[in-house]
């Protein structure tokens, strides 16, 4: 069993405010899920999108506005956010220091086009086609 420690994984540009390290893939020793350690500064965001397998969102420290259900939630340390396959859902930074986030899917490849729609906006970079 891999023990991973989030600050040893290369740290990625995601978008414009973000960023992303890979925690849980199958080079780190799962055979079916992944997760996801970004880093959101406040004002970063993450346009309407939605992906076609469950996602699963945890705050650990500062704070950040959800976009689900036509309304904007505060979630913060505390929370977790369920996004069932097909709702869309959108969040940005909020608050003075920048926030971070794991993100959860029960599929190694969730960030890219063969699972994800993007409803407002465009892709980050980088961003895999199937």
């Amino acid at each position: 069993m891999p023990i991973v420690r989030i600050a040893d994984q290369p740290e990625a540009a995601w978008r414009p405010g973000q960023s992303l390290r890979q925690v849980v893939d199958p080079a780190r020793g799962s055979t079916s899920l992944s997760m996801q350690h970004f880093t959101v500064a406040p004002g970063g965001k993450t346009p309407l999108h939605r992906h076609d397998v469950d996602e699963a969102l945890l705050p650990l420290s500062g704070c950040i506005h959800v976009f689900l259900d036509d309304a904007w939630h505060a979630v913060g340390p505390g929370d977790v956010c369920v996004f069932p396959a097909g709702i869309p859902h959108a969040f940005t930074g909020a608050g003075d220091e920048p926030a971070e986030i794991l993100t959860v899917f029960p599929v190694h490849d969730a960030l890219t086009a063969g699972h994800t729609t993007y409803l407002e906006g465009e892709p980050p970079i980088p961003w895999s086609e199937p």
